[in-house]
């Protein structure tokens, strides 16, 4: 009950927090109506810190799957990053391509249903992704949130991600503690995914999981 108090407060806080327009490593970010704002989901920006350090500095082809507004991939991009980003949503889709175009970087944007606009063949050295990770419906943002029965978003996701990932490729992926550990390891082994770090973070009383997963090549 405590841990649940401390989320609401927190929660709340944060809502007095969000803003339309924001800087994030020294690039300028708005966000549309009807996208999920990082300013007020707040994990959206642990999440592009976390991708641009596992990207590092050499320049790769990385794909983002749910680009929401569009943080992490241009963020990556101004890291000189060759960036392909996909999100369902077109209103979202449409929010990375502008936040794109006013940092001054290439983005290829796709509104896509995970990977299914993509050329066969086209695989990538990382694959991002910050997939609605609760276990249960919210009463806002419901389909950015929400993982569906059994996290059968996160297990699609994942899925698309190891499609699309060459045979060194490594995916990045953020779930949280309250996604359920157990069923994100099973998630890992359905798509066919081991993984080789875990890393969490705690976050606003929340613990956040990065986890970098492999081919399983076994």
């Amino acid at each position: 009950m405590i841990s649940f108090l401390r989320r609401a407060v927190i929660r709340t806080l944060t809502m007095f927090l969000e803003r339309d327009e924001f800087t994030f490593d020294g690039g300028s970010y708005g966000v549309s109506a009807g996208v999920l704002n990082p300013t007020l989901f707040r994990a959206s920006l642990v999440f592009a810190r976390e991708a641009l350090k596992i990207a590092g500095s050499q320049s790769i082809d990385i794909l983002e799957l749910g680009s929401g507004s569009g943080l992490a991939s241009v963020a990556l991009a101004r890291q000189d990053h060759r960036v392909t980003a996909v999100d369902r949503s077109l209103k979202a889709t449409l929010n990375t391509a502008v936040n794109a175009g006013n940092n001054r970087v290439i983005v290829r944007t796709l509104c896509s249903d995970w990977d299914t606009a993509l050329a066969p063949d086209l695989t990538f050295d990382l694959v991002v992704m910050n997939p609605p990770f609760l276990p249960s419906p919210t009463p806002i943002f419901n389909d950015a949130l929400w993982a569906g029965p059994d996290l059968n978003v996160v297990e699609t996701a994942l899925k698309a991600a190891a499609r699309r990932l060459r045979p060194e490729g490594r995916v990045l992926l953020l779930t949280s503690v309250r996604s359920g550990r157990n069923e994100v390891l099973q998630a890992f082994r359905t798509a066919e995914l081991v993984p080789v770090t875990n890393r969490i973070v705690r976050h606003w009383g929340e613990d956040l999981h990065f986890d970098l997963l492999a081919l399983d090549t076994q």
